[in-house]
């Protein structure tokens, strides 16, 4: 999708979501919140696929399975530990079960215990996107002194059923509201489609949870992760239905790119967060050049902060970082392979995001049956992997702002001239490779990084992800 497209797109499903008689339903479409230009993202609008045929039948056979669930678990939501009232209730994400080890969240850090320190209670409600069951998930967190509740996939059976019927009821407001907008008909037939999509029946799932949670727990303040989402959108819509004077927070903890869209666009009040929080210097630099500028906007830090240093890898050795996608895998390894096979000097550690492993990647492609000498498959940490190496060949991995942080040389690989950027870094450009090709690929290699540029790089990535901040999270609730 060209530049042109994406910006029509954007300001058509930006339209809808701003219309006046936009209701919670329609928000709730997540076709509309378009979230960047990464191409895995913009798969779903490619109208042309022949695989969208099938979607509306997915889409029912998910959801009869989730009203099945429903009839045998009545809980709307999990907690083994006893309620509590709560000042601040964060909605958090369980992504992995090394998560149950630690009694840091792995987005909001320690914030929970230091909010204590500072004389406020809080509670973690957790989406979770994982398959562990509810049960070692909950005995894990136990006698934890940070309260959580595990959010269901599924409502309890009457929920379920009045939440299919009024989605099913908006349909027809919806399908007024684009034919007044006059937009394509093909665009109108897919965004229908996905009014009643799995995702779309998720984000309202949470809202509602989430706004039960608040109203048990008498929650003053919640600070949901912020990414340009439905379900965050719905959340503060519910919240502030079960009480006015809430205050919602939003925390942009993930990396925002060029093209970035959702995240940086207000909708009717309604949906906004009072405040947006970021992550770092770098984020909120962009949030005020942005539709935001005139919110209240606070940088409280991350968890993800590291204190700079510098790898002592060896030269010629090229650290591989892809975004746990497959298809983003594929793009990094198949060309960092050729020039790997026409150049045995150079050394490339491949590494993989925590949600893939090798095996699984194997059933993709068939170049890893024969990998030369001069690649090696890394089963280490990312620290690790950076202290080896001298440069980083990445694309929308923010585990780059690791790498540069150590002093690697970073490398961007752009598939195409025209194609959208999906850099994390992309406002840093000394010091760092763009390549397309081979040749290029060869000479960013083969460059070296000079004390000044890598002095640059180094003071970026302590901007894009700053210590974390309990005391401006307290300010920011003011």
């Amino acid at each position: 999708m060209n530049i042109r497209k994406y910006q029509v797109l954007c300001e058509v499903c930006d339209q809808i979501l701003t219309n006046n008689i936009s209701t919670p339903q329609i928000v709730a479409n997540n076709y509309f919140h378009i979230l960047n230009s990464h191409p895995e993202f913009l798969e779903k609008y490619d109208l042309s696929m022949v695989t969208k045929a099938w979607l509306p039948l997915r889409f029912r056979l998910i959801y009869i399975v989730r009203v099945i669930q429903s009839i045998f678990d009545r809980k709307f939501f999990y907690n083994k530990q006893e309620y509590i009232k709560s000042d601040v209730l964060f909605v958090s994400h369980l992504t992995s079960e090394r998560q149950l080890l630690s009694d840091s969240d792995a987005y909001f850090g320690n914030l929970s215990k230091l909010l204590l320190k500072q004389g406020m209670s809080s509670s973690t409600a957790l989406i979770n996107h994982t398959n562990i069951s509810n049960r070692k998930v909950l005995s894990s967190w136990k006698g934890s002194e940070v309260h959580r509740i595990l959010l269901s996939s599924n409502l309890d059976f009457l929920s379920e059923i009045k939440l299919y019927f009024s989605q099913k009821k908006s349909k027809k407001q919806l399908s007024h509201a684009l034919k007044s907008l006059k937009v394509d008909r093909i665009l109108i037939k897919d965004m229908m489609c996905n009014h009643l999509s799995s995702d779309t029946f998720n984000a309202l799932r949470i809202a509602t949870q989430v706004a039960h949670i608040a109203k048990k727990t008498e929650a003053k303040y919640v600070v949901t992760t912020y990414e340009g989402y439905a379900w965050e959108r719905l959340v503060y819509y519910y919240v502030r239905k079960i009480n006015p004077s809430i205050k919602c927070l939003g925390y942009q903890h993930a990396a925002v790119f060029k093209h970035q869209h959702a995240i940086k666009r207000p909708l009717n009040n309604r949906y906004n967060p009072d405040v947006f929080l970021t992550s770092g210097l770098v984020t909120k630099e962009i949030f005020e050049q942005s539709q935001l500028k005139d919110f209240k906007i606070v940088c409280i830090g991350s968890p993800k902060h590291l204190a700079p240093s510098l790898a002592t890898g060896e030269k010629q050795c090229c650290l591989v970082v892809p975004e746990g996608i497959v298809s983003e895998c594929l793009i990094l390894f198949k060309f960092s392979l050729s020039y790997a096979t026409q150049h045995p000097e150079q050394k490339f550690i491949w590494r993989l995001h925590p949600l893939l492993n090798f095996e699984r990647l194997r059933k993709y492609s068939n170049f890893f049956k024969k990998i030369p000498d001069n690649i090696y498959l890394s089963g280490g940490g990312l620290d690790e992997d950076i202290q080896k190496c001298d440069s980083v060949l990445y694309r929308g991995s923010t585990a780059v702002v690791n790498a540069i942080n150590a002093g690697l040389k970073p490398i961007y690989y752009q598939q195409s001239v025209g194609e959208l950027s999906i850099d994390p870094i992309y406002q840093q450009r000394l010091g760092k490779g763009v390549v397309k090709n081979q040749r290029e690929l060869s000479f960013a290699l083969n460059k070296d990084l000079n004390r000044k540029d890598r002095k640059t790089l180094q003071d970026f990535a302590q901007n894009f992800y700053t210590p974390l901040d309990v005391h401006a999270l307290m300010v920011a609730m003011l």
